[in-house]
């Protein structure tokens, strides 16, 4: 049988020969802003109205001038005619004018012409009259209209994901709905003879099928939608038949294994049988994943993942999904930390490498473990915080040395 060597590229070089030879939609659709947990903008947020939407009161107490209160003590209290009451969630019914005291509850609407509230225990109401038994500042006890959010202001920027934080921020600033991102459908399915997914005890010589339920827990997690075409047999015309069906119904498709040079690989005919241009990349300068695929047909991205474990997960996690996000404009904050390395990290120069790692802190400083696990091991991610990049022009770090790790 011939030998099929692969030509691997940068991952520099996957975006830039990669990005342009697919497309993916950004579409949008209109979600109640309670339901838009974890979706992405599909455009710059402005605030609707200003938060707080009025002059609003920090105590119970009087709304009153802050002049008026000049000079008043426990022994010389000022007289204030009482002007009524403001009830919570009510529109104040008169304005404060000089000489007046109108009673507002905690959270309520300072009426007009007070600029200070003055608490309870400062004061008393009798026979009509306000007492007031301290001098007020000016704004005393109040929070100006707009003093957080501004009317017009930007809360939310386009592509950004949806957290519980800016989703009450969303509705405070006068938003019942919200436009997201509206989700791409993404193809998976695994292939080889020993993957098993059924019921009752695991036969030797089979394995249970980490990498679809890997990959499609990610492809939720990122709010797309997964398509599961289950586990393919290593058989060239099924799998061709299911890689047919999930191209025409998805926006994308992964498929694990096949991607090596071994005589049942069949991903790289199979992607190429589909239409042109087929394979464009075979082979990437990174380890775990130095066997990924890369083909388009019809306008859509096909990946071929590597059957092993960590190979698959990262290559999706750290090129694949980041294809998609720049395809779509999303915007995702990376959360990268630095710390010294408690070991060496080797690594060949001339090839880029991702290694697993921990950090902890020690005496308020903070050290990163590297996880050396081969492609193949499947409880190391479970245990790692995120992985720090070895770039090919490096022949890994030194113990002691202070390395970034991108956290999951």
């Amino acid at each position: 049988m011939e030998k099929k060597f692969l030509k691997v590229i940068s991952l520099r070089e996957v975006e830039a020969k990669i990005s342009e030879l697919f497309s993916l939609k950004t579409l949008s659709e209109e979600l109640p802003v309670m339901y838009a947990l974890n979706r992405f903008t599909f455009e710059d947020i402005y605030a609707l109205n200003s938060i707080p939407p009025f002059k609003k009161s920090l105590v119970d107490g009087y709304a009153i001038r802050f002049r008026d209160s000049k000079g008043a003590s426990q022994n010389n209290p000022v007289m204030l005619r009482f002007a009524g009451n403001t009830g919570i969630g009510e529109a104040p019914k008169m304005n404060v004018k000089q000489g007046e005291a109108a009673f507002v509850p905690t959270g309520g609407v300072v009426p007009e012409g007070a600029d200070s509230v003055v608490m309870l225990e400062n004061s008393e109401e009798r026979n009509g009259n306000v007492f007031i038994f301290t001098e007020a500042s000016s704004l005393e006890n109040v929070i100006e209209e707009g003093i957080d959010v501004q009317k017009g202001r930007l809360i939310a920027e386009k592509g950004k994901r949806i957290n519980p934080k800016n989703i009450g921020l969303i509705r405070s600033a006068g938003y019942r709905t919200v436009k997201v991102i509206k989700p791409i459908t993404v193809g998976i399915f695994s292939t080889g003879d020993e993957l098993y997914d059924e019921k009752g005890p695991l036969p030797e010589g089979k394995i249970y099928d980490f990498n679809r339920y890997a990959l499609i827990s990610q492809i939720k997690a990122d709010s797309f939608n997964p398509t599961d075409y289950g586990i393919i047999k290593d058989d060239k015309e099924t799998i061709n038949l299911v890689l047919s069906k999930a191209i025409n119904e998805n926006d994308l498709v992964l498929l694990s294994g096949g991607t090596s040079k071994g005589s049942f690989d069949f991903t790289v005919e199979a992607i190429n049988s589909q239409g042109k241009p087929g394979v464009v990349a075979h082979g990437l300068n990174v380890s775990p994943g130095k066997p990924t695929v890369f083909g388009i047909v019809s306008g859509k991205l096909v990946v071929g993942l590597s059957g092993n474990p960590l190979a698959s997960y990262l290559v999706y996690r750290i090129i694949v999904r980041e294809l998609i996000f720049k395809k779509l404009g999303i915007k995702v904050d990376k959360t990268v930390v630095t710390g010294k390395l408690v070991e060496n990290v080797p690594s060949r120069k001339g090839r880029g490498e991702f290694v697993l790692g921990r950090i902890f802190i020690e005496n308020g400083e903070s050290f990163i473990q590297p996880i050396f696990a081969e492609s193949a091991f499947v409880s190391s991610l479970a245990i790692s915080d995120g992985f720090i990049y070895v770039s090919e022009n490096k022949e890994g770090f030194a113990k002691g040395e202070s390395v970034a790790i991108e956290l999951w």
